[in-house]
């Protein structure tokens, strides 16, 4: 079963991880949400790399002016056609892998 701000949307569907991931996924894009600050990284990877869901511009996570994590001042949020935390993950997959 599916809810979304308190009401059922969607239920009777089979309970397997495939469903569930494109039921979250059809869930951000139906509703055009975005995602949550603490998971933008992993879901805009997911989505980007594992599902290739790809789009030509725009990304789920939020842009523009955000709040900076290391210095606590509103910053203007640079745009990448890979999440920099992704790439980051991706050089350290890739050097851990190399050793």
């Amino acid at each position: 079963m599916i809810t979304f701000e308190g009401r059922v949307i969607s239920e009777g569907i089979p309970p397997t991880f495939a469903t569930g991931l494109t039921a979250v996924f059809a869930i951000y894009y139906i509703f055009n949400l975005q995602y949550q600050d603490e998971a933008a990284c992993t879901l805009e990877f997911i989505q980007r790399r594992i599902i290739d869901i790809n789009p030509e511009s725009g990304t789920k996570a939020k842009m523009g002016k955000v709040v900076s994590k290391k210095k606590g001042v509103i910053i203007q949020k640079k745009s990448s056609a890979v999440n920099t935390h992704v790439a980051m993950f991706l050089k350290n997959l890739i050097d851990l892998n190399g050793t």
